[in-house]
């Protein structure tokens, strides 16, 4: 299986490389690159499975890599390794489908634990026997869990593999292969549609909403709802109710 690392500091790539134990995760090829443009041209010399790039830097950004790959066809498991927590940067990673976000500076505890899952998405997709004959009933068994747990705070890729019995990884990676859309964003846009249907079509409270639709407080719904729709909740529900 074969890694590129994408970062145009030197000393953070080297310190990767050095950091981590590649051949227990199962990695054996181990390839970097300190610009979008090298990072091309390793694309054109070998497979790439997993890409962990940087989002800044001179040019072009990671997630402008990130891009170009699926433009060419070769679809790598995305991880991004940023020091900037933008929401802009979040949202295009998740338009983009990056299988991770992860933050600098970062231990190579969690860097082992996030390349693990890349590893084990990379195996599971390469084991085509797995796949269930039929696709529409496994996305559909997934969509009725989520919208039978809506409530639910801890609703995430773990609660729903434990209720159809599968495994995590492997639902993440099959779930975002035949929807087309990542399982969280999935779940968040679910959330945030439920909450305003019962803002226009009921009398509950704010947070019996929050509650219904499993945020975890009211200022995150709040925060959530108007990064989605421009509105606060107050506001969407006066001027869509009838």
């Amino acid at each position: 299986m074969n890694l590129l690392i994408v970062d145009d500091e030197y000393f953070i790539v080297q310190s990767i490389v050095s950091a981590l134990d590649f051949d227990a995760l199962g990695i054996t090829s181990v390839s970097t690159a300190f610009s979008v443009k090298q990072a091309q041209a390793v694309f054109a010399e070998k497979r790439i499975d997993i890409l962990l790039a940087d989002i800044e830097m001179p040019r072009q950004s990671g997630l402008d890599l990130i891009e170009w790959t699926y433009q060419e066809g070769y679809k790598p498991i995305a991880l991004i390794l940023t020091g900037h927590p933008l929401f802009d940067y979040a949202h295009r990673a998740l338009k983009l489908h990056c299988f991770g976000y992860i933050l600098k500076p970062v231990t190579a505890d969690i860097l082992t634990e996030e390349l693990k899952s890349a590893v084990e998405a990379v195996r599971l997709s390469q084991e085509e026997t797995e796949i269930p004959p039929d696709q529409s009933a496994f996305l559909s068994s997934v969509k009725k869990c989520i919208a039978a747990n809506m409530d639910k705070e801890e609703l995430n890729r773990a609660f729903i593999a434990e209720q159809i019995h599968m495994n995590p990884d492997y639902l993440s990676f099959l779930f975002h292969k035949e929807s087309g859309q990542a399982l969280s964003t999935y779940i968040m846009n679910e959330r945030i549609e439920l909450a305003k249907k019962l803002l226009t079509s009921s009398s509950l409270t704010i947070q019996s909403i929050t509650e219904k639709c499993g945020f975890s407080n009211t200022s995150y719904f709040h925060k959530l709802f108007k990064r989605f729709t421009g509105m606060t909740p107050q506001q969407y529900k006066t001027v869509h109710s009838v």
